[in-house]
């Protein structure tokens, strides 16, 4: 009768030594799963900010672009005026077709450069 009652017993105490050892197990790899999980969140939360970086970088160069195109634009605009107003062949010098094709290519041109503004002013 002795026996069957320390037999429990004795399970008892190498169950209750053994949940011990895994409890401490348990424990530390329960605290570097939060780490790993805590990690891991840091991680997203960086990847997102970086494509937010991305998306802010893209409008940004989309706006220099824009800028830089209305600048020269800008310029060559200015360059038309004074190609219509100082540059026109003079009228008894040379065919009166000429006089019409540089008035038509002068024309397109100007309107090109003014679309051309217009636009780079409203891409932003």
């Amino acid at each position: 009768a002795a026996g069957t009652m320390a037999d429990p017993i004795s399970a008892a105490g190498i169950g209750a030594g053994l949940m011990s050892y895994n409890r401490q197990n348990w424990m530390w790899d329960s605290n570097l799963r939060q780490k790993r999980e805590y990690q891991g969140q840091a991680m997203n939360i960086k990847r997102f900010e970086l494509y937010r970086e991305d998306v802010r970088d893209l409008a940004d160069l989309t706006i220099s672009k824009m800028d830089n195109y209305l600048l020269i634009n800008i310029l060559l605009l200015g360059f038309c005026v004074k190609i219509f107003t100082e540059g026109r062949p003079h009228p008894g010098s040379s065919p009166s077709w000429l006089h019409w094709l540089y008035a038509a290519t002068n024309a397109g041109a100007l309107l090109y450069f003014m679309l051309s503004v217009w636009l780079a002013m409203h891409a932003c």
